[in-house]
């Protein structure tokens, strides 16, 4: 475990590890797994390419809006709203706004937290496309594909993560 204050009750705002941006504020290991937490801001522009995955996220916008793409539905969250991501249904989301978005992400079980470290470390080499990004999401239950990307890029004129 990277940094953590094991059996704190309380994580203050400046506490957590940061790893590209992404703080993780709550490690799946310090909860026997049941959750894990994260925390990062949100380019705008910037599009997570679509995925599915083997747990829950729940999303929360604290500041800026996310637009979110859960199998065909698309949502707008701003400010104070929580948006649902099931394990195993394709989803996707995005910053269409012209400021930085703030949101916080709650995984369950957690663990998920462990593929935004392998994330930075492959990063620093330079662009990720999807296939290295599908080598990378493998241990960690996650699997992207490319599906929607060319209609939202178009649509919302954004860009891919790691690209």
């Amino acid at each position: 475990m990277r940094g953590r204050i094991k059996g704190k009750t309380l994580i203050a705002r400046d506490e957590g590890d940061s790893t590209n941006g992404v703080v993780i504020k709550l490690y799946g290991e310090e909860t026997n797994g049941a959750i894990s937490i994260i925390e990062q801001p949100f380019e705008p522009g910037l599009l997570l390419p679509p995925h599915v995955h083997e747990n829950d996220v729940w999303l929360y916008v604290l500041e800026g809006e996310m637009h979110v793409r859960v199998d065909d539905e698309v949502v707008k969250a701003t400010d104070g709203c929580w948006v649902l991501k099931p394990r195993r249904i394709p989803h996707t989301m995005w910053n269409a706004g012209h400021e930085p978005a703030r949101i916080v992400e709650l995984y369950t079980p957690g663990g998920f937290e462990l593929f935004f470290i392998d994330f930075e470390e492959r990063l620093r080499q330079g662009p990720v496309g999807l296939d290295k990004m599908n080598l990378l999401g493998e241990p960690h239950g996650i699997r992207f594909f490319d599906d929607w990307i060319p209609d939202l890029k178009a649509a919302y004129n954004l860009r891919v993560v790691g690209e």
